[in-house]
């Protein structure tokens, strides 16, 4: 088992938790296939140093166990010399609203390409998140307009939330697609707010054992298993898979479960947010994805999850 490890660099706080501009993470190489370990101490994960110990002692986590997944699904394609991707269609995405880049140029992208919805980050500063809304809808007029997705990472209360929801004008109202993790998960006050304010929520952070009170569950294949999560939903339940903002591997790795997906659970599977290499700054790997639109266009030319000529100059280490 070998290891690499690397750095990612944003311009800015990538959610409502943290203000992190560096995010630490290694690829893994297990019997010659690749994962990606990255774990975001914020909610509630080791830093990677300590989940390499851990893996060195032959212990496990979540994002290890996902890693190793990861290497595993990678590896057995790689052996049989074929991309993960050769019969697979990557599913349409939510554009990743960048805070750190200029309003302007991404809401003419996000028109121009005709994506179906933007999410971004909230946070407690409510009047700033107010704002951004408003202004947003200002300048995309007099264009079809995409729905909106508010992510706030539970950073708010119940009282703030509703505070927020009496405060949004109804133009916008009437755009919000959905509002992810507002306050932390109670069914039974997830289920007024929603009725009282008629907005459909989202549930990431507690969706384990969850199963009322919301409308959308957000999954991350490098921190769960989609197929498991699912199981245990309501069949009404929307299911919006996205990347943990993680390395290009893990991000490759997403699209390829949410391509799965699309597959095995059509209509059910809603825009995804798989689109996050902008939210970073560049490198060999992220250099290696595109997009067409609101389509992710991954690495089909290589093996496995691809990227095997960036791989092949990688400076392994031995766990």
């Amino acid at each position: 088992m070998h290891f690499y490890p690397y750095t990612l660099c944003s311009r800015g706080s990538l959610n409502a938790v943290s203000t992190r501009r560096e995010f630490h993470g290694a690829l893994i190489k297990v019997d010659g296939g690749i994962g990606c370990l990255h774990p975001w101490p914020e909610f509630g994960d080791a830093p990677v140093n300590e989940q390499l110990a851990l893996l060195r002692q032959g212990g496990t986590s979540k994002v290890i166990e996902r890693a190793l997944r990861m290497a595993a699904v990678d590896g057995s394609a790689r052996k049989q010399g074929v991309s993960l991707f050769a019969s697979l269609e990557i599913p349409p995405c939510h554009y990743s609203w960048d805070q750190n880049q200029p309003m302007e140029d991404q809401l003419q992208r996000v028109i121009r390409e005709g994506w179906g919805a933007i999410k971004t980050k909230g946070s407690r500063n409510l009047d700033e998140v107010l704002s951004w809304l408003e202004r947003s809808a200002a300048l995309s007029l007099p264009y079809p307009t995409p729905k909106l997705r508010i992510d706030f990472n539970s950073c708010l209360t119940e009282e703030q939330i509703h505070d927020f929801l009496t405060r949004l004008p109804a133009s916008i109202h009437e755009r919000l697609d959905f509002i992810e993790d507002p306050y932390p998960y109670d069914a039974e006050k997830w289920q007024k707010t929603s009725q009282k304010f008629g907005v459909r929520l989202a549930l990431d952070k507690q969706l384990r054992g969850a199963n009322n009170g919301f409308d959308v569950a957000v999954l991350k294949p490098g921190r769960r298993e989609w197929r498991e999560m699912v199981a245990d939903l309501p069949a009404d339940v929307r299911i919006v898979m996205t990347s943990a903002m993680d390395h290009a591997i893990g991000q490759s790795f997403a699209a390829y479960e949410a391509a799965l997906a699309w597959k095995e659970l059509g209509p059910r599977l809603d825009l995804c947010g798989l689109a996050t290499q902008h939210l970073f700054e560049q490198d060999e790997f992220f250099a290696r994805l595109e997009m067409q639109n609101d389509r992710l266009l991954v690495d089909r030319e290589g093996t496995g999850l691809g990227f095997d000529e960036v791989l092949a100059k990688v400076p392994w280490q031995s766990l």
